[in-house]
This record gives structure tokens, sequence and C-alpha cells, in this order.
């Protein structure tokens, strides 16, 4: 498996072992740094523009001004996937707030860095997408959007990661995190779907929640389907009688859960409406990959 790495202080995609950052840089020190994580198909950047949107969105949040513009970002992100020679890569975009004085204010930054890893995309075994995964409603909350906007996709996932050691002690394969105020909110690395007597829900996010781009993107590609989607507030025993239940991600896409809290979902299989969303996502990524632009975004 080729990785690349572009650094801007390098100019240019390196190897692992020389992408090197000074250990008074404020991602590393502090989390203080946003991201956005992305695929390709067929070679082709999958929600590229939406995926800047929102990285730009996030920086604000945190009052970071990003000195790089959208198409030098682009530009980057092209420059080291193609270095890996990957047919397809999986993403990572990192911009922190640079180097500076120890301490916590940002006054002392300097010139933020802008990170790109690129590494060959390996999706989840083919099992996992025909059985659906194991999740577990866990105990750590999501952080309240007083003290950190949920919606800003930032370095700082101590959070998700408690949740997800959560999970996994509990013989889980993923984690589904609730708000502050005990409503479902998201996956530790996901957005989260239900669907219930045909309908399709999800929690709004006035919950405190990240809007996930492949969230938005099923959201749309179930509506041109005829399909009724709705945000909501979801509680934990919505989630838990619910028929069908399914996360999704940038890099997965749509995967069923089929096993909550250690009962199954609904039937315990992968259900209808899954498939069928499935299949959509996986046509839109089939006409992404063609560079069938048009038809894509008509589809959504």
């Amino acid at each position: 498996m080729t990785i690349k790495v572009y650094l801007s202080t390098a100019g240019r995609p390196l190897d692992p072992a020389e992408a090197t950052i000074s250990v008074f840089d404020r991602g590393f020190l502090y989390g203080d740094s946003v991201y956005e994580t992305l695929r390709t198909a067929g070679g082709h950047f999958v929600e590229m523009e939406r995926h800047l949107v929102r990285l730009r969105r996030s920086a604000a949040g945190i009052g970071l001004e990003i000195p790089y513009t959208d198409q030098e970002i682009a530009e980057a992100t092209r420059a080291t996937c193609d270095a890996t020679g990957n047919p397809d890569c999986y993403v990572r975009v990192v911009v922190t707030r640079g180097t500076g004085e120890l301490g916590l204010d940002p006054r002392h930054a300097g010139v933020p860095l802008l990170v790109v890893v690129a590494k060959e995309l390996k999706l989840a075994p083919a099992e996992l997408y025909e059985r659906g995964i194991s999740a577990h409603i866990v105990d750590v909350r999501k952080i309240s959007r007083r003290s950190l906007d949920p919606t800003l996709k930032t370095g700082n996932y101590l959070n998700s990661i408690q949740a997800l050691r959560q999970a996994t002690d509990n013989a889980a394969e993923d984690a589904i995190m609730l708000s502050v105020d005990g409503a479902v909110a998201e996956g530790a690395t996901s957005n989260v779907f239900m669907v219930k007597d045909g309908a399709i829900l999800t929690p709004s996010l006035k919950t405190g929640l990240l809007s996930g781009i492949t969230r938005a993107l099923i959201c749309e590609l179930a509506r041109a389907d005829g399909r009724e989607v709705a945000e909501v507030t979801i509680w934990p025993d919505d989630l838990r009688a619910a028929d069908e239940v399914f996360l999704t991600s940038s890099v997965r896409g749509p995967i069923a859960v089929t096993k909550l809290d250690g009962a199954p979902v609904g039937q315990g299989r992968v259900g209808p409406v899954t498939q069928r969303l499935s299949a959509l996502y996986s046509d839109y990524l089939g006409w992404v990959a063609r560079g069938e632009l048009d038809r894509a975004e008509s589809a959504s």
C-alpha cells in the first residue's frame, strides 16, 4: 500500500518517513486543527466541493484563517493522490493553526500548515455490508454545543475515541453517541439513520452532530427516489425499535447496523430500504468514477 503525504512546508508530496512536522505544531499539541476525510472513485474526488466548504466553515468556527485557496488545496490533494499510484485513494486534508510558543493563546501561532495524506482506498470487507455490523449506544456523551460546536470537524477527537473504546469493550463494532440531553446524535465517525414503517429518519442537526457530507447525499438520493426522509429527534428506545438502522460516512458509505446493544435490529439482517439506498449510492459512485458528474449531480 503506497502512502504519500503533502506538507505545505515542503510544497510537494513526500514519503511518510520524510513527512515530519514540529512538535510545537498546535494541531499536535492541542488538536487545534480542522480536517476533512474523503475518497476518490475512478480517480475522481467524491464531493470535493462540499468537503472544502465544510473545511472552511469549520476553520471559521474556530477562528482559523486558511491562507490556501480551494484550488491550491485541490491541486495539492490531486498531486498527492497521483503520487501514490493507487487506483483509488482514501484522503485526509488537514489544516493546523501552525507552530508557536507553548501556551493556548492562538495569537502566538505562525503560518497554518496544510497536510494531505493519501493512501490506498480499502473499504470494509464485503461480508460486513452483507451481514451488517453491531453497534452499542455508549455512555460517553457528545460534548455540549456550548463547549465545542459539534458541527465543526476539528482535530479534537478524544470524545469519539472514548466512545469507540467503550463500544469495542462491549463487543460491538461501532459506537452510537447521545447528546447531553440523551437523544441519539451520531456514530463515532458516522451519521445515524433509522427506518420505521417505511419512513427514513435521521437525527436533526439541532440535536448536536456533524452535518455529514454522505448524510446529505443519502437524504438527496432517497428523496429523488420518492422516499420520505425526516430530520427529527430520535431517542435510544426509538432506535432500538427501528425496522432498520444504518450508518453513513464518506469512506464506508451506508452500512447497516443489524445488532444494537446485543439485540437484533428488526429482522436482524440488512433491510430492503438500506439495500436500496446502498444501491443508489453505488450507482452514484459509478457515475462519479466514469466522469458523468452531470448525471451524478442530477441524481442528488
